[in-house]
């Protein structure tokens, strides 16, 4: 009697699938023999939930042939601990920190020191960080620069640089970077999609120019040319 006891209750716990609150794990069927981890993201309403998975919102039916209780993975609460922490340490002011949930893009208020190290590196995140199109903002972490001995303008290698000075000296250099690409937070989207909002991309190797403008001013840039390859759903870069 008590084993029949003990199965009924856990029959019946099995069923019971309209007991969960926001925030709670369960796992999703979604066809064949593949049940996916979730997050409840709304009330039970009309028989029904909306679910986070990953980035993406669903809405699933309170059926026990759909939605079932779960114990989630050091890993998983690992990941929901992140979003969680990264949501609130999102900025909420600047110009672009509350659009993108990232720091600002780096600035440089003076171009005239002279190219070393140092300089091209904070020449290059001034001049390769901000938004680039009307969805994205670009950032880099992790670069490392080194730099060549300065030689004349080279019409075929140089021209493109914009408005360079043609008289100046000009220093190759070479290095590495990790280049995040983040799009704008949306009401739509879940708080892992906004905080997991980037794109990654590590070139371990890159090569580039730092050229002076018709201005006086230093710029430079450096281009990957190899990686492992592009990483979707990343957290932005915390610092420079």
């Amino acid at each position: 009697m008590v084993m029949l006891w003990a199965g009924m209750m856990a029959s019946a716990l099995a069923q019971n699938v309209r007991d969960f609150k926001v925030g709670d794990w369960a796992q999703i069927w979604m066809g064949g023999d593949y049940w996916f981890t979730v997050t409840i993201a709304t009330p039970l309403n009309a028989g029904s939930y909306y679910v986070n998975k990953g980035e993406l919102v669903l809405p699933v039916n309170a059926d026990p042939h759909y939605i079932r209780h779960y114990q989630p993975t050091a890993e998983e609460l690992r990941v929901a601990n992140e979003t969680a922490a990264a949501k609130n340490a999102q900025p909420k002011t600047g110009v672009y920190g509350a659009k993108y949930g990232t720091r600002e893009p780096a600035t440089c208020a003076n171009r005239k020191s002279p190219i070393n190290a140092a300089t091209a590196r904070q020449y290059f995140f001034c001049d390769y960080e901000g938004v680039k199109s009307r969805d994205y903002i670009y950032l880099a972490s992790d670069v490392a620069i080194q730099v060549g001995s300065p030689r004349a303008f080279i019409y075929n290698s140089d021209s493109l640089a914009a408005a360079i000075d043609t008289k100046a000296p000009v220093y190759d250099i070479r290095g590495s970077y990790t280049s995040y690409q983040c799009g704008v937070q949306s009401t739509m989207l879940n708080a892992f999609a906004n905080t997991h909002n980037c794109n990654k991309d590590v070139y371990t190797t890159a090569l580039g120019i730092c050229w002076k403008d018709t201005f006086g001013d230093w710029h430079c840039s450096m281009a990957g040319k190899t990686g492992p390859g592009r990483v979707a759903a990343q957290l932005p870069p915390a610092g420079y």
